[in-house]
């Protein structure tokens, strides 16, 4: 049946201009059942509704116009359902609900009907068994730290933090990497509490190992060296803070050196220097309601999620 069915759609082509009302509805019915049955050319449902309510407007009424509307709107629903939420669309009986409408289109039929249920219902379990997991077990919650880790430019690193600090509204964020930054990759002014806070990133890909935080420490050293220009910021900021941020960890044999490193510049200098490594990083996207603006970062970059 699924093959007479391709015959047909196929046999039946989208430029005819025939006349006759019941070639063109039986053109789009059949086109609908090579989709619902996994076969070429077809048309979707939604596709077909769209097309069945044109014929309905050009070429006039049929007593069986109602019957095949609900059909296709019900599929369509359905089909749509089994994508979204599984679970909750196979409580509604839409589909076998469509399938009965099926049946009592005169041009179908229900002999048909009877012959392509199986293959139909085949392909909405086939939906349910592909989107149902994440109903069922819940959202994969770890595709952050995935898609975090496997970020090896530290371009992309820094817009995607670009990205994040936006989202807060500040009054200033720009990236400022350039062959003499003077340790700052994206600096960011914001207003905390009636305080500015200028936050000044260095970004880097991976873990901080010994010779990756020997040139960390020599970048935040500068950063508060070299004054950043005024003319993009309103006041002078009340808090300076360094920020070492990463998409991996400490390696165990850096973290004390880094610790004593910290204090010493606060002590000595009145620097605060603080770390963010990639729990941090997934933290900041989770807690602050950002998932959307990392993805459009993501897409931005022609990057996309890592499952």
């Amino acid at each position: 049946m699924k093959e007479l069915i391709q015959m047909s759609a196929a046999a039946i082509h989208d430029d005819i201009l025939w006349a006759q009302r019941e070639v063109l509805r039986y053109q789009i019915l059949v086109q609908t059942l090579a989709h619902l049955v996994g076969e070429e050319p077809s048309l979707s449902p939604e596709q077909a509704r769209e097309r069945f309510l044109q014929q309905k407007r050009w070429r006039g009424r049929e007593d069986c116009d109602e019957i095949a509307v609900q059909f296709l709107t019900l599929a369509a629903e359905a089909f749509e359902g089994f994508k979204t939420d599984p679970v909750q669309e196979s409580a509604t009986g839409r589909l076998p609900k469509a399938l009965e409408a099926l049946a009592r289109i005169p041009i179908i039929g229900p002999d048909v009907t009877r012959v392509v249920k199986h293959s139909i219902s085949i392909k909405a379990a086939e939906s349910f068994i592909e989107h149902a997991p994440e109903t069922i077990f819940g959202p994969i919650r770890t595709w952050i730290h995935r898609t975090l880790e496997s970020i090896q430019h530290e371009q992309h690193l820094q817009r995607i933090i670009l990205r994040l600090a936006q989202a807060s509204l500040p009054l200033y964020a720009q990236i400022r990497h350039r062959p003499i930054e003077y340790g700052n990759n994206v600096v960011v002014l914001l207003n905390i509490d009636g305080r500015q806070v200028l936050r000044m990133y260095q970004a880097k890909c991976g873990d901080i190992t010994k010779p990756k935080w020997r040139e960390s420490q020599h970048d935040l050293e500068k950063m508060f060296l070299v004054p950043l220009p005024a003319m993009q910021m309103p006041n002078d900021a009340d808090l300076h803070e360094g920020i070492l941020i990463c998409n991996g960890h400490i390696n165990p044999y850096v973290e004390p050196v880094m610790e004593g490193w910290f204090q010493e510049q606060k002590q000595a200098h009145g620097c605060t220097i603080k770390f963010m490594s990639l729990d941090h990083l997934v933290q900041w996207i989770v807690n602050e309601g950002l998932i959307n603006d990392f993805r459009a970062a993501l897409a931005g970059l022609g990057l996309g999620p890592v499952i």
